[in-house]
C-alpha cells in the first residue's frame, strides 16, 4: 500500500523525522525521497520547513543538518534512537529502534498502531537483564530468534529500554512505522519544532 497524501500535510511528522536522521550526512532530495517513498515535491516542502526552522544547511553535496540540527537531532536521540535496517523479517526489510524509558503502554496497541502505519508486523521487546524479551510472558527473543536478538545488540539497547521491530513491504513502510511507535510513546517530549511542521 502507498501513501495517500491530499494538499496538506504533504509529508508525515514520521517523514519530517526520518528526514531529520538521514540529514546527519549531506543527503540530496533525491535520495531522501528513495528512503521515505515521498514525491521530490513533498521533500522539497519538507526542506523548505527545516531551512526556515534554521536546522538545516545546504552545498552542492546535499542538505544537512547545523549545529542547531544536531542539538535538536540530540534531543530527539534522547527519547528514542534512529531506525536501524536489520535486514528481513518475513521476507520483508524490517527495521529496529529503541525507545529509552518508555512509558507503560499496552504491546497490542503498539502493534496496531504499526500496522495502521503499513507495517506488516511489529514485534515489542523490553530489555531485562541484558536480554530482550516480550513483555506479555518473558520469553526471550534470542531463544526464539537468535539471529534477530542478534541484530539488535547493534542498537546497544539498555536495561528497561523497548526494542521495536517492524517489518512492511518496502522499506519506507518499515521505516515510518517504527518512527510512528516511538512518535506515539514519546511524542508529546519532542521538541515543539519538530511537532509544528506538520500542523
Amino acid at each position: 500500500m502507498s501513501w495517500k497524501r491530499g494538499a496538506y500535510p504533504e509529508f508525515s511528522l514520521e517523514d519530517a523525522l526520518a528526514a531529520v536522521f538521514m540529514l546527519r550526512n549531506p543527503t540530496g532530495r533525491k535520495a531522501i525521497s528513495e528512503e521515505l517513498g515521498l514525491g521530490e515535491g513533498s521533500v522539497r516542502t519538507l526542506l523548505k520547513k527545516l531551512s526556515a526552522l534554521g536546522i538545516i544547511s545546504s552545498t552542492q553535496k546535499g542538505h544537512f543538518l547545523n549545529d542547531k540540527g544536531v542539538e535538536l537531532l540530540n534531543q530527539i536521540l534522547n527519547l528514542f534512537s534512529e531506525p536501524i535496517s536489520i535486514k528481513e523479517v518475513e521476507g520483508m526489510p524490517a527495521v529496529a529502534l529503541k525507545v529509552r524509558k518508555p512509558p507503560e503502554f499496552k504491546s497490542i496497541e503498539l502493534r496496531d498502531e504499526a500496522i495502521r502505519f503499513f507495517a506488516r508486523g511489529a514485534m515489542l521487546l523490553l530489555i531485562k537483564n541484558n536480554e530482550a524479551v516480550f513483555p506479555e510472558d518473558g520469553r526471550k527473543l534470542g531463544e526464539m530468534f537468535p539471529e534477530l536478538a542478534e541484530r539488535i545488540k547493534s542498537l546497544n539497547p539498555e536495561e528497561g529500554d523497548l526494542v521495536v521491530i517492524t517489518w512492511a513491504d518496502d522499506k519506507a513502510n518499515a521505516l515510518k512505522s517504527a518512527i510512528r511507535v516511538a512518535v506515539s510513546l514519546k511524542g508529546d517530549e519532542l521538541p515543539g519544532e519538530i511537532l509544528n511542521l506538520t500542523r
